[in-house]
């Protein structure tokens, strides 16, 4: 697992996130990757890769909806702001226990708040397990996604003929074993990969 604060020092935090947040946007948000992939495409693979290791490997809670990660940020700091949680030591009473909170934001979004390993960055937050506006995926499939988007494989319409350039762009890229299919019962890759591509439109 890549530490969330360890991997997001050495990239810097992005300056949408304030103090004291630690929230990793390259795993849980939709609309900052969509932004991201734009720059990356201009960018050689050798400057792109540290960003993706910022996307760990395990299963991620992905949010697609349409609060920016500034707006996320500021809704979750005027929450602790407003009920007078946001000094460090009495947001540690407030969470323990169970050790953890789920808060709502406006447009409905669930968000877990737990503690984070910085100091300084002590509020950690990422979108709760079947929330409204988001979905689950695992971090391969996204980052396959990711690399399709960033290497400009323009395929029409993802399908089984494709098979062979999705893995082509894992095994080059990634560094990832090829899978076997991309139906849709099979993989994640079809489903996601739609999701940007019908954005970038």
């Amino acid at each position: 697992m890549v530490n969330l604060c360890k991997c997001l020092k050495y990239l810097e935090m992005p300056d949408e996130i304030p103090l004291p947040l630690a929230f990793n946007p390259y795993k849980h948000h939709f609309g900052f990757l969509l932004k991201a992939t734009e720059k990356w495409q201009k960018m050689p693979w050798e400057e792109v890769e540290p960003e993706l290791l910022c996307i760990g490997s395990n299963l991620i809670d992905f949010y697609l909806g349409e609060l920016s990660v500034e707006e996320v940020s500021r809704q979750t700091v005027d929450f602790l702001t407003n009920r007078s949680l946001i000094e460090r030591d009495v947001f540690l009473r407030w969470l323990d226990p169970p050790h953890w909170k789920k808060i709502e934001l406006s447009d409905g979004s669930k968000w877990l708040i737990k503690q984070g390993n910085d100091t300084q960055r002590y509020v950690h937050i990422h979108p709760a397990k079947r929330s409204p506006h988001t979905t689950r995926v695992r971090a391969v499939t996204l980052k396959t996604v990711l690399a399709l988007e960033i290497k400009h494989v323009k395929l029409h319409a993802v399908s089984l003929e494709n098979l062979e350039s999705v893995n082509q762009i894992r095994k080059e890229y990634l560094n990832l074993s090829p899978i076997k299919s991309l139906r849709k019962n099979e993989s994640g890759i079809l489903r996601l990969w739609k999701l940007f591509r019908a954005a970038s439109y």
